[in-house]
């Protein structure tokens, strides 16, 4: 009977103990949803930026053919002119916005 009881409560003492620690978690994970469009923007950018660095990476090593590095990088460079245009649109409205705060 003790064989039994003891796992069960080890068990719950373990999912006790547990069960704040990922509370935390998803409380951390809430400010994301404030995350501005500029900021993701950004964000995204530098995403687009530092797959080219490693598909050039890639390339050099060997692990890339010419026509797959060609491919990727042309799919990830007009990637990168649309999300340029967007940072662009956004930091201009941001300006324009701050401006009139301002007056």
């Amino acid at each position: 009977m003790a064989l039994l009881i003891a796992p069960i409560l080890f068990i719950g003492a373990v999912l006790y103990i547990a069960y704040p620690l990922l509370q935390e978690e998803k409380k951390e994970s809430a400010p994301e949803d404030e995350v501005t469009d500029q900021e993701k923007a950004l964000r995204e950018k530098e995403d687009i930026i530092e797959s080219l660095k490693d598909i050039d990476m890639d390339f050099r090593m060997g692990k890339l053919s010419t026509q797959d590095y060609q491919s990727l990088k042309l799919d990830f460079e007009q990637r990168a002119v649309g999300i340029f245009q967007r940072v662009q649109s956004l930091q201009a409205e941001s300006g324009k916005i701050g401006k009139k705060k301002r007056s």
